[in-house]
């Protein structure tokens, strides 16, 4: 009597008699077979006995019927070994020859969604004095008797077997090593190096998942594998939590060969949910902290795992740790080259080096609004409308570039931060986003050269109507730096009346004249050649400021 082993998409496996002529699957209830998947008609197929054998025809369901890989259009007489898939449902037909007495009843298979979270006490662990070394266990050769004298017999089925299996263990760890060359994401990664593992150990399903960064039983479930290449929603992993723990908690890997029968387990109920036969679970170490734990479950009783088994996940989970902590360093390096690439648009390098050497909480806060204490620094070209009227838009665009490139560079070469370019002025920031004790002094060195390579600028320009003159005005106080604006658009800049005055500093100053404020030359006295202009009226401040001269 034929006989159909039925696996369903959430593992589980089962037998079935055709004991009827005619034998109906789908998904309603009065169907000989009811399969609880969404993906299956109410009346999917029928299997009928006839004179010929056993005819498999689809009932015009709306997903269709598959036979060995081929999509069914007409009846198909089934031979042994048939595999037909259903939805997400696989059954083999298989001809029994001996006749079975057993009583025919409808069959309802159903998935279990959620899972017990709590679980009894599991298994215990492997003593670590009787662990295989991996490395004797995946490179050392098959123990194969000396040839006698009248001649060299051909090797057991045993022996080949096992040769078998030891190259595809060197292929599996050659494979990994090259995958994490060639492969880029991440979890793409994990779930190729998974396809991998089921190359050389026969599991029904595994998983690996990851601990938190802020506490380890905090579990990130990464990649699921089922034997048919079926992958359920990694949010709702099912799993042990307490095999798992077991293995992080004690810092152990674990072997059990018949989990459902296993004293150690006291009955722990997601075995049984699961119907686990046999297990392994070994953690993933970096360092001497565990960072996850793969696991793999068989339902099978006539597929238990080995301590062979065990030693080759432990040795492809060292290399997965490796992997995994690789995976970190290069998304580290990408986020920092992603932040560089946003700072060095208004920082200068060495700023950049702080930003970045700092700790996380640094690179995290950096951008938000503080108080601190800044020295600004604002140029503008004297005449610029001049300049713009006499000349070419594109040719005032090439000076206005090259001023522009000249003056960031010297504000970057002085650790300043350049905030922000005004039309035909700038404005720069020394002291923001960090603190440093020199930033007045920096800021009238780089004013001082900005005079300087202005002048080289202009002693290279053809005809009087492009050369040009600037003014610049220093002031140092207490602000706010910070990312200000909408959620839509956000500007890192520097707000407070230090920095309003100058503004208003450089808007009196004459050509090519640097002007700084009392702050500021509280800061530098002594440093520069100074001169006092005395107090000014500027615009916006109803008292007058006390202003100087960088001579």
């Amino acid at each position: 009597m034929p006989i159909l082993d039925i696996t369903t998409y959430d593992g589980k496996q089962l037998r079935h008699k055709l004991k009827k002529e005619t034998f109906t699957i789908g998904r309603s209830n009065d169907n000989n077979l009811t399969l609880s998947d969404k993906s299956v008609s109410r009346h999917h197929a029928e299997i009928k006995k006839t004179k010929e054998g056993y005819l498999l025809t689809d009932l015009g369901s709306y997903n269709g019927t598959k036979v060995n890989g081929k999509l069914l259009t007409q009846s198909v007489p089934l031979k042994h070994n048939d595999k037909i898939k259903i939805g997400l449902t696989i059954l083999i037909f298989l001809v029994e020859k001996k006749d079975a007495v057993s009583q025919e009843s409808p069959l309802i298979l159903t998935t279990d969604s959620d899972y017990e979270k709590e679980h009894k006490e599991v298994l215990k662990s492997l003593s670590q004095s009787s662990a295989i070394d991996s490395k004797e266990l995946l490179v050392s050769p098959v123990a194969i008797k000396a040839p006698k004298e009248a001649g060299i017999s051909a090797p057991s089925e045993e022996t080949q077997t096992e040769l078998e299996r030891s190259n595809k263990v060197l292929f599996v760890l050659y494979e990994i090593s090259r995958q994490l060359n060639t492969i880029h994401d991440f979890r793409e990664l994990l779930k190729r190096i998974m396809d991998l593992i089921f190359m050389v150990i026969s599991a029904d399903y595994g998983f690996l998942v990851l601990t938190g960064d802020e506490t380890e039983d905090q579990l990130i479930p990464m990649v699921v594998k089922y034997r048919d290449n079926r992958e359920k929603d990694s949010g709702k992993l099912k799993a042990s939590q307490t095999l798992i723990h077991k293995v992080i908690h004690d810092k152990v890997a674990i072997l059990t060969s018949n989990a459902m029968t296993d004293s150690r387990f006291n009955g722990a109920k997601s075995l049984f949910l699961q119907k686990i036969k046999s297990a392994i679970c070994v953690p993933l170490w970096r360092k001497d902290k565990i960072i996850g734990v793969i696991q793999l479950d068989s339902i099978r009783f006539d597929n238990q795992f080995t301590q062979d088994d065990l030693e080759l996940l432990k040795a492809i989970g060292s290399q997965m740790a490796m992997i995994i902590e690789q995976a970190n360093l290069n998304e580290q390096i990408r986020q920092e080259e992603i932040m560089r690439s946003r700072l060095e648009r208004f920082h200068s390098p060495q700023v950049i080096e702080m930003i970045l050497k700092g700790s996380q909480e640094t690179k995290d806060d950096i951008m938000e609004p503080k108080d601190l204490t800044a020295t600004v620094v604002f140029t503008d070209i004297i005449g610029f409308t001049r300049l713009s009227e006499q000349s070419p838009p594109r040719e005032t665009n090439l000076i206005l570039n090259q001023y522009f490139s000249t003056m960031t560079d010297i504000i970057f070469s002085y650790g300043g931060t350049l905030d922000k370019y005004i039309g035909d002025g700038l404005m720069a920031v020394f002291g923001a986003p960090m603190e440093r004790e020199d930033d007045a002094e920096r800021a009238i060195l780089a004013a001082k050269e900005m005079k300087r390579q202005l002048a080289v600028m202009m002693a290279k320009q053809d005809g009087h109507r492009k050369k040009f003159d600037i003014r610049i005005g220093i002031n140092t106080g207490r602000m706010v730096a910070g990312n200000i604006g909408s959620p839509m658009r956000m500007d890192y800049t520097v707000i407070g009346d230090p920095v309003n005055i100058a503004s208003r500093l450089e808007s009196i100053a004459k050509p090519n004249q640097i002007l700084i404020g009392e702050e500021t030359y509280r800061a530098v006295k002594g440093k520069f050649k100074i001169k006092k202009i005395g107090p000014k009226k500027v615009k916006g401040k109803s008292a007058e400021i006390m202003v100087y001269e960088v001579v």
